[in-house]
């Protein structure tokens, strides 16, 4: 183990450890690239690269951020290259918006925007470990570690987003339930449907008891709209049973994580969401 075992108990440590663990994928990741590169392109390989664009004279891969901004964002960089040898081009997809996950995991590690718990830190490794199997990196070994002590979850088992649980429980009727699922129109997109539409800035958490949390602000959809977003989560909650991130489009289209790809979970309109996401 590079990091030190955290008393699950203490919020601090599991934030501590939360962060290092992102720091390790880091430098693991780009360890991986840069021995790969240097035997295809030679030892000079970064400072070449560093040459074709201004912003690069100083820029600092070692840091989580740029790398995995510079991977997801630019399909020509050659940081890409060592990845193409091997993940098979059938798994690029869900590799690549993998990365694009833990580039969110990351940010709100870093900026204090995860409640640091024993859950949170789960989603976290189930999210890195899958990318660490792949590439063989070293951290797989912390994750396992790791895992073992977060109630025996079984790392081989992949899950593009883990169940997140909240203190809070909603109730639903089944009135309540039924009614709106009566208000969907029978064309509606089949769950899983791949999203073809540019999502919004905006990220949101769907909790197993069928809360909608602003991952941004932590604030909940039931405190603007709590006569429609009980019985909302629990639609949503019966199709997605796990849980996880949330995306949205600008035409009121909730797009959930489905391993490969965002696709379709339901539609809301601007007076059922968040207010000015829509």
């Amino acid at each position: 183990m590079r990091i030190a075992s955290p008393n699950l108990e203490m919020k601090e440590q599991i934030h501590q450890t939360g962060v290092a663990l992102i720091n390790l994928f880091a430098g693991d990741l780009f360890q991986f690239i840069d021995e790969s590169l240097k035997k295809t392109d030679g030892r000079n390989w970064l400072t070449n690269y560093r040459k074709t664009r201004l912003e690069y004279a100083n820029y600092n891969f070692a840091d989580p951020g740029n790398l995995l901004k510079e991977i997801i964002r630019f399909y020509s960089s050659p940081l890409r290259k060592p990845l193409r040898l091997v993940v098979p081009q059938r798994e690029a997809l869900s590799f690549y918006n993998r990365l694009e996950v833990l580039l969110e995991d990351r940010n709100d590690w870093v900026h204090h925007n995860v409640v640091a718990e024993k859950d949170t830190l789960k989603t976290l490794i189930l999210n890195l470990f899958p990318i660490c199997l792949r590439l063989d990196l070293p951290l797989k070994s912390e994750c396992d570690v790791l895992l073992a002590r977060l109630d025996g979850v079984e790392p081989e088992v992949p899950q593009a987003d883990p169940p997140i649980f909240t203190s809070s429980k909603i109730d639903i009727s089944d009135q309540a339930l039924k009614e709106f699922a009566a208000a969907i129109p029978e064309n509606e997109r089949e769950v899983g449907d791949l999203i073809e539409q540019e999502l919004l800035k905006y990220s949101y958490t769907l909790h197993l008891s069928g809360e909608i949390r602003d991952r941004k602000t932590d604030q909940l959809l039931s405190s603007f709209h709590p006569e429609i977003a009980g019985t909302l989560g629990a639609l949503m909650i019966a199709r997605k049973t796990n849980g996880g991130r949330l995306r949205i489009t600008a035409d009121g289209t909730i797009a959930a994580y489905f391993e490969e790809h965002w696709g379709y979970l339901a539609s809301v309109k601007a007076n059922q969401w968040f207010p000015g996401h829509l």
